[in-house]
């Protein structure tokens, strides 16, 4: 019997020594979060000022108790000094966090190799990726978007300013620009560029009618890839009405031939 109950009390102390090493009731908060999904995505914009870059993570479920977690990267190789670290002088660096964001604005990045991004609760590291800064960049939102619009040639020019024709990287963007009449809400009209300038044809627009359009960006290069940024502030134009300048035209020499008439006449009797 002495035998039997000195077996029961070894089974109970490995119990208790397995579940403590494994974060079990010896810790509550690292209990519940074995439960939670830690999973997140972050995004960089380079050259933010000047040669800081910013790197900008957040917990894919937005609801997640976030109290105590940390975002860490750190380059992926376990030397220091190799060629092949994402960082400069250093290993590791943590994010701040801003309301449910984290984010670090640095000069730290090398722009080359594999960096890992971890979430941490108190030192203990709960999940990690592994990613390339170039290839999770998101461009800075276009800005000043303008529609001109050219009664001779019938056309609308449409224009519109980025700080990346500014940058030394991310220079090279595809532009989307979605336009739509403001009363169709979701009849939206996408024209793909690579430039910052559009022309848009009034036969192809409604006359009369009141337009809505913007822009957004994407990195166009095999090197630099990642999101769409940001749309820009949209853009209001009025279309002009045909029907007033189909008069025009049809009127027009006419008047320009009445014109001269009395242009004429007036000097006839000028020299009586």
């Amino acid at each position: 019997m002495a035998i039997l109950s000195t077996a029961f009390g070894i089974l109970f102390y490995l119990l208790q020594v397995v579940s403590g090493e494994s974060g079990y009731a010896q810790n509550g908060d690292l209990e519940d979060s074995e439960l939670d999904d830690y999973s997140f995505s972050c995004y960089s914009q380079l050259e933010v000022n000047r040669f800081q870059h910013l790197l900008h993570c957040a917990f894919d479920d937005p609801d997640i108790n976030s109290t105590g977690l940390e975002f860490e990267i750190c380059y992926q190789s376990t030397e220091l000094k190799s060629h092949n670290g994402s960082l400069v002088d250093v290993s590791c660096l943590s994010l701040s966090k801003l309301q449910e964001t984290y984010l670090i604005k640095t000069n730290k990045f090398l722009l080359i190799g594999d960096s890992k991004i971890c979430v941490k609760l108190r030192g203990r590291i709960l999940t990690c990726r592994k990613m390339k800064i170039v290839h999770i960049v998101k461009p800075e939102a276009p800005y000043d978007v303008c529609v001109v619009y050219r009664e001779e040639a019938n056309d609308f020019v449409v224009t519109f300013n980025t700080s990346h024709l500014r940058k030394n990287y991310v220079k090279n963007l595809i532009h989307e620009i979605a336009y739509r009449q403001e009363k169709d809400a979701a009849d939206w009209m996408h024209v793909n560029l690579s430039s910052t300038r559009l022309t848009l044809l009034q036969r192809k627009l409604q006359p009369n009618a009141m337009y809505e359009i913007k822009v957004r960006s994407i990195p166009d290069t095999d090197y630099f890839k990642g999101f769409w940024s940001e749309w820009s502030p949209s853009f209001r134009f009025r279309t002009p009405d045909t029907n007033g300048q189909e008069l025009s035209r049809l009127y027009g020499p006419a008047s320009q031939i009445i014109r001269r008439l009395w242009s004429n006449c007036a000097r006839n009797q000028k020299r009586t």
